[in-house]
């Protein structure tokens, strides 16, 4: 089974780059882009792989740090935080009516709800840091990485 993980976020915005550090524990063991921001790239990143696992800073309103995890047809109202023009799950679904058979079987979206994305600095706050390592298991768990 191919599989892809996508980080998305920039790192020069607090929080918003808790993808990107989450994404830095997995170098050599898949396949893996990273994203400063989505748009139809995201699409292009996702063709061709039989299993997705993207993950990123998002804003639901619960506890900064709290992890939480969606599929590919979530309907919900999520923010994806940072840079992002277009709702995550919107792309998805566009890349599923135009690529039916290239687009992966199975996608999932773990995303870590943020406390700051203004302010400028390359170091996530504590309670966002502190979610990254259940992040990391989960991922490993879901991609069957040891």
């Amino acid at each position: 089974m191919k599989a892809i993980l996508i980080a998305i976020g920039n790192p020069n915005f607090k929080d918003d780059g808790v993808g990107l550090k989450i994404a830095e524990f997995f170098d050599g063991n898949i396949d893996k882009v990273t994203l400063l921001n989505i748009g139809f790239n995201l699409i292009d990143s996702l063709l061709r792989y039989d299993k997705a696992l993207i993950v990123d800073g998002v804003k639901t309103g619960n506890k900064p740090g709290s992890i939480i995890e969606f599929d590919a047809n979530f309907w919900g109202n999520v923010y994806a935080s940072g840079t992002h023009n277009l709702s995550i799950f919107e792309i998805i679904r566009i890349g599923y009516s135009l690529f039916p058979e290239e687009m992966p079987k199975e996608i999932k979206i773990i995303g870590v709800e943020v406390e700051d994305v203004e302010t400028l600095s390359r170091q996530c706050s504590p309670s966002v840091e502190s979610a990254i390592p259940e992040v990391v298991r989960r991922i490993k768990e879901y991609l069957g990485i040891n």
